[in-house]
């Protein structure tokens, strides 16, 4: 189950296990990948650190939502005017032989 959420978030065997090794594990990155293949058994306490950081890596992921109506408005908002006023370049001319 840890290798197909890994899997599915896209994480990579040596992302997974820097963090794995920085929050306390004590195996190599070769092991986890072979506990990751079903090659290898580790005790308890490192699959618990393993999925500790499966699931810290998962959860740090930016993920897309439905943006409700004000959110929409806003960002159109922000856009049209990001400085929050409208500001006058002065005349626009079509013509360049038209002096105004």
């Amino acid at each position: 189950m840890l290798r197909s959420a890994v899997q599915a978030a896209r994480i990579s065997v040596g992302d997974l296990w820097l963090h794995y090794f920085s929050i306390g594990g004590t195996v190599g990155e070769y092991e986890v990948e072979a506990y990751l293949q079903g090659l290898l058994s580790l005790p308890v306490l490192q699959r618990d650190l393993l999925a500790m950081a499966a699931n810290e890596l998962i959860k740090a992921m930016p993920r897309p939502h439905a943006p409700y109506s004000d959110e929409l408005a806003n960002s159109a908002k922000d856009s049209q005017d990001p400085a929050g006023k409208d500001e006058c370049l002065g005349p626009v001319r079509l013509d360049p032989k038209d002096p105004e």
